[in-house]
């Protein structure tokens, strides 16, 4: 299948142009011949937010919400998959999700469960890291800054996931740009050091404009990069995936296995959180 990774500018606060604006890149991926747009995290209100009150201004259901009903539209229009982030309304809480959305409407919601600073003062977490069956295959979903946490990563392998969708808002990181490889960012690092380790696709779509780094990728089960976006223009980034070798890579023999050379005995048991990581002295 082709995957096309949307990266473009997004207005913070501003619903009807975002909602436009997704619209547009999904009819250009059509035109592209996507099988599968992702779009970035947070497409419908942006995550430059002033407050709690203020994204509460901004959410919406995901089930039938507009966001959604828009997408299957456009999904039903071009027959494809859309996976885009949301912010998401459920009773009183606010969540940072990613939906994916087909022609007969909602296929699958993951809501974000690693907040990055600010974050934790406006969302509530997600408690699942689910894999969705969809007719391009098993998906997983990760956003932005869940993809810095190998554990959830590996979760999602484990369970069977032949390509990892990150739709984000990763602004310019920490890494300075001359010690950057070929404008490799830690977005890019992290896609590829997962891909690599868990044996699947791994496809980043990011924000651009206002200071945001853009550099969408798409990554082979190798860690081989397949497409790689600018920095600060809008655009496709578009890349041949094949499900099946996920599949057969995740289950090779031999000298080097992802999966069957896992050392199990040396961290089953890892520290809970707060307990310290070594063995302590006792008397």
């Amino acid at each position: 299948m082709l995957v096309a990774c949307a990266q473009y500018a997004i207005r913070d606060g501003d619903p009807e142009i975002n909602l436009r604006r997704s619209l547009a890149w999904i009819s250009a991926a059509a035109e592209a011949g996507a099988d599968l747009v992702i779009l970035p995290e947070l497409s419908n209100s942006g995550c430059d937010l002033s407050s709690r009150e203020a994204a509460l201004r901004l959410v919406e259901p995901v089930q039938n919400g507009p966001t959604v009903r828009a997408w299957a539209e456009a999904a039903r229009e071009f027959g494809l998959l859309v996976v885009g982030g949301v912010l998401e309304r459920e009773g009183e809480n606010v969540h940072n999700s990613a939906v994916i959305v087909g022609p007969d409407g909602l296929l699958g919601r993951y809501r974000k469960t690693h907040f990055w600073d600010r974050e934790k003062l406006l969302y509530e977490p997600g408690r699942e890291l689910p894999v969705f069956e969809t007719p391009l295959g098993t998906l997983g979903l990760l956003v932005c800054y869940d993809a810095w946490f190998p554990e959830a990563i590996r979760t999602l392998a484990m369970r069977g996931a032949e390509l990892l969708c990150v739709p984000a808002n990763a602004p310019d990181d920490w890494v300075p740009e001359g010690q950057r490889r070929g404008g490799l960012t830690m977005l890019g690092a992290h896609a590829i050091a997962g891909a690599n380790a868990n044996r699947m696709y791994v496809a980043c779509a990011n924000r651009v404009g206002d200071g945001y780094q853009g550099r969408s990728c798409i990554v082979a089960p190798s860690g081989g990069v397949l497409a790689f976006g600018g920095a600060d223009a809008e655009g496709l980034v578009l890349a041949e995936v094949d499900g099946g070798r996920a599949r057969r890579e995740k289950r090779l023999t031999g000298y080097s296995h992802a999966f069957g050379d896992r050392n199990e005995d040396v961290y089953k048991f890892l520290p809970a959180r707060g307990t310290g990581g070594g063995d302590e002295l006792t008397s």
